[in-house]
């Protein structure tokens, strides 16, 4: 489209409008005749005289001219004004004290912007007109570093976002208390690499873990130093990106802080000589960690199970890893609390069971594992001679089930006032023959059942002897896969 005339000018814009033209003369500029006579005649008409504010290739005298006789109101016309490249520096200085500021931010963003609008539009009372010459590539070096002190943080942000940020600038900024600078410089992909190794290397704990999310992108030395850092946040979280190499281990095992010793006894498939330092470790909370590892070495596992340390041997015992000769050890332990975790075990063997009921001197765990009503019938006669005159009712009816139980306990575990108790001391192919009788009149019907269904099968064994007797007719129903009914109301601590 050529455009040479002020008539061909008023046509193009009356069909096509000011941007349309605007892109239809790219290539072949309008007439600076046809401009200054639009100016001259229609210097009223705000159309055209925002077109000509917004015209990329209007001549400087006719930009300055506009900006002389600007009225306060024509914000839109000072605002495309202060965004055109064609703008004189005169103008530029002109708007830069303008009252808008939406003109002064434009002014701001204008690359062409000199050093003096530059010094001006710093000092500006807007943030956001600061924050927009912080971002103008043409700021002076003098100016970075003036804004990269600017209480606000949205200039800081522009300026930790610039490409050619000077590297001092970019120094001071990594110092600010906020986060969001920070992450602005991060982001920063022009930055010399020496500053992020720099950043790695120092002590700014926000700046480490900006650069631990971003370890992608550095390389090797600056995730390496991460591993390192003062601060455990990022010290973990660097050193949990790959798997730690044995220096580094001995490292951890040999730190002053527990927090990297903890940390240590919580990674899976630890090298044995790493076990046996933490296994000897002074904090208690380092021992209770490796305590409940998956890989814990036997040795190691029994010295700690054979130990006073009590918190470690409670973790053991909730370890699903330890193994049976491990178990053996924690039945025996002389605090009831560890056996007693032990018992609410699900992979225990007749062994356990045994060392858990008939060596130990204390009720404590046989009441848990009467409580949980397991089926073991092997309790020694001592044992449940004592257990039978317990006050825990759930403890009588588990030694009622023994068979060992001399008969004269039998029968007097026969009229305790408990049903469960003699519910138990019905099923017992042991219990004489008077009592067991009487228990058929019992008030409670169940009881009553119970106790018939036992004559039963003594008459059934008498005659026939072939068969097996009352009490290995009822062992053979206790299997082992099957020792514990657990009741649904099981305290869930025992389980944490």
């Amino acid at each position: 489209m050529d455009i040479l005339s002020i008539n061909d000018l008023l046509d193009a814009l009356e069909e096509h409008g000011g941007e349309k033209v605007i892109k239809l003369t790219r290539k072949r500029p309008i007439s600076s005749f046809a401009l200054r006579s639009l100016y001259s005649d229609y210097a009223d008409n705000p159309h055209y005289l925002l077109f000509l504010a917004q015209y990329p290739l209007l001549p400087s005298e006719l930009a300055q001219s506009i900006s002389s006789n600007l009225k306060p109101k024509q914000v839109e016309v000072a605002t495309a004004l202060a965004s055109n490249p064609r703008s004189p520096q005169q103008t530029l200085a002109q708007l830069s004290h303008n009252k808008n500021v939406n003109v002064r931010i434009a002014v701001a963003q204008n690359p062409n912007a000199s050093p003096k609008e530059c010094q001006t539009l710093a000092e500006d009372e807007a943030p956001f007109v600061r924050a927009a010459i912080a971002a103008n590539p043409g700021l002076p070096t003098f100016l970075q570093f003036i804004l990269a002190g600017d209480d606000a943080p949205a200039v800081k942000i522009a300026l930790a976002e610039r490409e050619n940020l000077d590297h001092d600038v970019a120094h001071h900024l990594s110092k600010d208390k906020s986060s969001l600078v920070k992450t602005a410089l991060l982001q920063n992909k022009t930055l010399d690499p020496e500053i992020f190794q720099m950043w790695a290397d120092g002590d700014d704990e926000t700046l480490q873990n900006l650069l631990l999310r971003e370890g992608d992108r550095f390389p090797a030395s600056v995730r390496n130093s991460l591993r390192y850092s003062t601060h455990s946040s990022v010290r973990f979280g660097a050193l949990d990106t790959t798997p730690l190499s044995l220096p580094e281990m001995l490292w951890l095992a040999e730190s002053d802080m527990i927090e990297d010793r903890a940390y240590l006894a919580q990674k899976p498939d630890l090298p044995a000589a790493v076990q046996r330092i933490l296994a000897q470790d002074t904090s208690p909370k380092v021992r209770r960690y490796l305590a409940s590892s998956g890989n814990l070495q036997q040795d190691i596992a029994e010295r700690i199970a054979t130990s006073h340390d009590l918190e470690a041997c409670i973790t053991l015992a909730k370890n699903p890893n330890a193994s049976p000769e491990l178990l053996n050890e924690l039945c025996l332990h002389p605090d009831p609390q560890v056996a007693t975790l032990v018992a609410y075990r699900d992979d225990l063997t007749d062994a356990h069971w045994d060392l858990l009921v008939n060596k130990r001197e204390d009720d404590t765990v046989a009441e848990h594992i009467a409580f949980q009503a397991v089926d073991y019938v092997n309790i020694e006669a001592a044992v449940a001679e004592r257990f039978a005159t317990s006050l825990n009712p759930s403890l009588r009816a588990f030694a009622a089930a023994a068979f060992e139980l001399p008969a004269t306990n039998l029968a007097t575990l026969a009229q305790d006032h408990c049903d469960k108790v003699r519910e138990a001391v019905a099923s017992n192919p042991n219990l004489p023959e008077a009592q067991l009788r009487s228990l058929t009149y019992d008030s409670n019907k169940d009881i009553a059942n119970i106790a018939e269904k036992t004559i039963s099968l003594r008459i059934q064994n008498v005659n026939t002897p072939e068969e097996p007797t009352p009490r290995h007719a009822f062992s053979s129903q206790v299997e082992t896969g099957s020792r514990r009914k657990i009741l649904k109301n099981i305290l869930s601590f025992f389980k944490e």
